[in-house]
């Protein structure tokens, strides 16, 4: 009994001994500098799904409200949505991408910022395309003359400047019986000439190998070869006709190129 009323009075005297005991004040000494603050968790999770800016409050604000329902990204929400967002990433190997350039790889093992290694693809040169040189052809100027006119198909005899039409020419064309000198020419792709051809009876029997002739003829189918009689000159000064003909006799007719 009495080593319990010992200790009784020493712990009395202890409290008395002591003085009264003063707390110091419980409030923060002063605001939290500028930029000290913490990114939010809404923060954080809008940054690593659409970008946006971190942003940190330039100096200290207590809270208005408290915090609500649906205001605030849970971790977990956080870390399963960035992880869907990862997962698309198509690109995994340093060779997918164009060598230099950075990305992010989302593979287990390589994850983190790597460095392409893929080979550059050329740059594309158009061939220029060269704008062809038309040359033209330049037309031949058809060749006429005697080796033309007395081979075939003509078969003709050559007669150039006449004496009563100075620097003309032409191919003379022996017809057949009764038949033009417009037929005859045309069937040879030539065309019949209706000016004033003098041909005498030499022109007339070289050509056809008649025998007699007469001198004057002033029809303008003439020349032509009777059967019989032989040749008949045209009388100088009477153009030839390039459609007249005569039943019973042969066209002695000037033919040109049309």
């Amino acid at each position: 009994m009495k080593k319990l009323i010992t200790i009784a009075l020493g712990v009395m005297l202890t409290v008395g001994l002591s003085g009264v005991a003063v707390a110091g004040s419980l409030d923060s000494p002063g605001a939290p500098s500028a930029g000290s603050g913490m990114y939010t968790l809404q923060n954080l999770y809008d940054y690593l799904t659409s970008g946006a800016a971190l942003t940190v409050q330039s100096s200290f604000q207590e809270p208005t409200t408290g915090p609500t329902a649906g205001t605030m990204k849970t971790t977990k929400q956080i870390g399963d949505d960035v992880k869907a967002m990862f997962n698309l990433c198509a690109i995994t190997a340093a060779s997918d991408v164009k060598s230099g350039m950075p990305f992010f790889c989302t593979q287990s093992g390589s994850w983190g910022v790597q460095t392409g290694t893929g080979l550059m693809q050329p740059t594309p040169t158009s061939t220029p395309t060269s704008t062809p040189t038309i040359t033209s052809t330049p037309i031949p100027t058809p060749t006429w003359g005697q080796t033309q006119c007395e081979a075939a198909p003509y078969n003709g005899k050559w007669r150039a400047t006449q004496l009563s039409i100075p620097n003309d020419y032409g191919c003379w064309v022996y017809g057949a019986m009764g038949q033009t000198c417009a037929t005859t020419c045309g069937a040879l792709n030539l065309a019949c000439n209706p000016d004033n051809w003098n041909a005498p009876c030499a022109v007339c029997q070289d050509i056809t190998g008649a025998s007699g002739c007469q001198a004057t003829h002033s029809a303008g189918e003439a020349p032509i070869v009777i059967s019989g009689y032989g040749c008949y000159a045209r009388t100088d000064g009477v153009n030839q006709s390039c459609t007249a003909f005569r039943s019973d006799s042969n066209r002695l007719c000037v033919c040109v190129l049309p």
